[in-house]
């Protein structure tokens, strides 16, 4: 037998005793087609009325209060907070139900279910951040300085929400993070002023665009580390 029949030979074994691992789209295909719409957003009627009243009550603020000498602030300070709450609001009303636990357990862990769910919230903010450095850019080279800003804030927040949530399943986690959050982010234009405005507005392109890859990249390393964490239950395969 020749070398080139040995190898065949091996690659031919390898292949009926193992199988591949479903790529991170497989995973999120299957797990999308067996839960659906519906438990993925909570209620999604529900779910895009929420989506429109925020981005209409921030399309109010910024055409109303003079958000130009702090655009960059504004513009970080808001990129992420369709997220927080959407996240907020499913996440605490999925958990109070007394089904939960039997939903959850029946062919995914909750923190399966609920790094599916930040993947679609994340889509969801990267398209309300979109609009948020639209509305506070004041020309097209302005919006692609604070665009991938917005981004990197918007995947940092996510992922930092993912690792708070892994190390907790009680209900009220999901509050605390959002709390401090926004806490947090809307505290340091008040307390350093024009200085974290400067601080923003100075950081060079190349490094907001490294910042908004990499923690695109942990993102979803962390959601792809969520969504093969337990095992599926093979009678409901």
């Amino acid at each position: 037998m020749t070398d080139n029949q040995k190898d065949t030979s091996i690659e031919y074994i390898l292949k009926q005793g193992f199988t591949k691992p479903p790529s991170l789209r497989e995973r999120i295909t299957k797990m999308h087609r067996v839960l659906g719409w519906r438990f993925i957003f909570w209620d999604l009627s529900y779910s895009i009325i929420f989506v429109f009243v925020t981005l209409l009550a921030t399309m109010f603020l910024f055409r109303h209060v003079p958000v130009y000498y702090f655009q960059y602030s504004v513009a970080v300070g808001f990129s992420p907070i369709l997220f927080v709450l959407i996240t907020l609001l499913v996440e605490i009303n999925e958990r109070a139900c007394s089904l939960y636990q039997l939903k959850q357990t029946c062919r995914y862990t909750s923190r399966q279910i609920t790094a599916l769910r930040c993947i679609y919230y994340s889509l969801a903010g990267v398209a309300f951040a979109i609009a948020v450095a639209a509305l506070s850019s004041e020309n097209t080279a302005n919006f692609f300085r604070i665009l991938p800003l917005c981004l990197g804030v918007l995947f940092l927040c996510a992922t930092l929400e993912l690792s708070v949530l892994r190390l907790s399943h009680s209900k009220w986690t999901i509050a605390g993070f959002s709390v401090v959050w926004m806490l947090i982010n809307f505290s340091l234009p008040v307390i350093f002023g024009g200085r974290w405005e400067a601080f923003l507005s100075n950081l060079p392109l190349i490094f907001t665009v490294i910042f908004m890859i990499m923690c695109a990249i942990v993102f979803m390393y962390q959601t792809n580390k969520m969504l093969t964490e337990g095992k599926t239950c093979e009678i409901f395969a």
